[in-house]
């Protein structure tokens, strides 16, 4: 093997390279720190998902005026073919547990009939078991189920949680992506919210279809679930973002001491080589390839066992407990590639010049 090759140093010095290697590695704590970070607004993707293709519209005050904008707004919605209209039942929601120990959550639908939340359902293309549902019926998606530790049968009232208004029996689950339920209550609700699905047009169009309306008639369109739940969330990105430099600079520290007390062993074989005319960008070639070659193989072999790991905690831990941690988000890799050019960056700078400076005559 040619002695410049970047395996044959590595090959030669197993036992260094892997402690080297193991060290780069724990970067990749750092991507399972972003899935931590990000996995409480995770759970919000399908219900933030769902609005943006439905509306839900509500009266923007409790005064005899504010009624009247609502009655008008209503009417001209139901006046246009554009759109189709479900009346709300009497609002009430669950929390889910997350993988931080703290409850997220809340929000939920109440159709008053089986037959709005069958048109909600093939709308949204939910599939779900309808036979069993009737007034006084909650539907959940299994991952909230599991998280809160219900089967079907089970039945859930004021005493199980303040946020429930009346009581209810768990009477379907549905395959969806996420922490959702639903409520179907019968009992009339004076003025409730309405849900808009759009018949002809979804989306941006349906949202832009609802201000003009609501130009002429005070009333609340909301539409700014995803901007409050980021909100919320902003904190968590940023006390990521500080872990990311802490993380980052440690390592780097650590990482560069433990790669200067190799390459001092080398300093002679670095001397040698100028000595007898390999050229500086040889020199420079060879070492930047050995760095390069091991931050590759400390990555692959990292992201393989790091990524086994989470397949097994995600199927033991945490799916049966109805919680998860996805296996993937921009922000993780961003973070794991931040964290990896901290630490080659300075460690290719370093490590150039201190094998330029080797002189022969120093021997």
């Amino acid at each position: 093997m040619n002695p410049f090759s970047p395996l044959y140093f590595i090959k030669e010095n197993k036992a260094r390279c892997l402690l080297l290697m193991f060290m780069i590695l724990l970067s990749w704590g750092v991507y399972l720190g972003g899935l931590y970070a990000t996995n409480p607004r995770d759970n919000w993707n399908t219900t933030i998902h769902y609005f943006e293709k439905c509306a839900v519209i509500s009266p923007a005050g409790t005064k005899a005026e504010d009624y009247k904008e609502y009655e008008l707004f209503c009417e001209a919605l139901q006046a246009s073919e554009k759109v189709k209209i479900l009346e709300m039942g009497q609002e009430g929601g669950l929390n889910w547990d997350t993988i931080m120990g703290f409850e997220s959550g809340y929000s939920s639908m109440t159709f008053t009939t089986v037959e709005d939340f069958k048109t909600f359902c093939q709308y949204m293309n939910i599939h779900c078991d309808f036979k069993n549902l009737k007034s006084g019926s909650i539907v959940m998606s299994q991952r909230f189920a599991k998280n809160k530790n219900l089967q079907l049968g089970d039945s859930i009232d004021k005493d199980y949680a303040e946020t429930i208004y009346d009581s209810y029996t768990l009477d379907a689950l549905t395959e969806e992506d996420g922490y959702i339920s639903y409520f179907i209550n019968e009992k009339p609700v004076e003025h409730p919210p309405i849900v808009v699905l759009g018949d002809k047009i979804n989306g941006s169009k349906l949202y832009d279809f609802l201000y003009e309306i609501q130009k002429e008639h005070n009333v609340s369109v909301h539409d700014l679930l995803k901007t409050n739940i980021d909100e919320q969330f902003n904190t968590f990105q940023m006390i990521y973002s500080f872990i990311i430099l802490f993380l980052s600079f440690i390592l780097a520290i650590t990482i560069n001491a433990a790669f200067v007390g190799m390459y001092q062993r080398r300093h002679f074989e670095f001397a040698v080589y100028r000595a007898i005319g390999i050229s500086k960008r040889q020199i420079v070639g060879k070492l930047i390839g050995e760095l390069l070659c091991m931050d590759f193989l400390a990555l692959f072999m990292g992201g393989s066992i790091f990524f086994l790991c989470l397949y097994l905690f995600n199927n033991l831990v945490l799916y049966p407990d109805g919680k998860y941690l996805c296996y993937f988000h921009p922000i993780s890799l961003w973070g794991l590639l931040l964290c990896n050019i901290t630490i080659l960056f300075p460690l290719i700078i370093t490590r150039c010049r201190q094998m330029l400076q080797a002189d022969i005559c120093e021997y």
